[in-house]
């Protein structure tokens, strides 16, 4: 299935947090993750709207393209990253202030930061919610085959966050 340049956007309308737990559930990572056509008719099995399979296999197809990140230097402990201007428009300045909160609470590494900041400069647009970016972080996070702590997922999606999606 091709991406086409509006795919990602519909992130927004999707149930991103019901696909999400669905692929976190069924695939330890996104490399046992099926084709785009088998995975769209699962997705539909288990009765998610077409609209909502079709944004969910465009942005895991996506998440598939590698990404070539070399880290140039280790960061120090007490360093503080600082945004270019483009990246605080495209991601928000909201979800980039959580990001910071999860590196510096030890909940992921600066590696990790910046991945997740690499995949979401990919999109024609992120999320500005932040219940979106949380989902989108953690899609990353299993798309990469990072561990996904059970204290991250619980400080990701508490009670007030997707209500009760699992």
């Amino acid at each position: 299935m091709a991406i086409h340049a509006g795919a990602p956007i519909l992130i927004q309308r999707f149930k991103v947090a019901e696909i999400f737990f669905y692929l976190l559930e069924h695939y330890s990572g996104i490399q046992q993750c099926p084709d785009a056509v088998t995975l769209a008719r699962r997705l539909a099995y288990q009765g998610f709207e077409e609209t909502d399979v079709r944004a969910a296999i465009a942005w895991v197809e996506l998440l598939r393209q590698p990404l070539n990140i070399e880290v140039l230097h280790a960061v120090e402990a007490d360093s503080h990253r600082i945004y270019h201007s483009a990246e605080r428009l495209h991601v928000g300045d909201e979800n980039l202030l959580y990001l910071n909160s999860l590196v510096h609470s030890g909940s992921i590494s600066n590696a990790q930061s910046e991945r997740i900041l690499e995949r979401c400069m990919l999109l024609p647009s992120t999320p500005q919610q932040l219940e979106y970016f949380k989902a989108l972080v953690l899609t990353i996070l299993w798309a990469d085959n990072q561990s996904i702590e059970e204290t991250l997922l619980q400080t990701m999606l508490g009670d007030d966050d997707f209500g009760a999606c699992h």
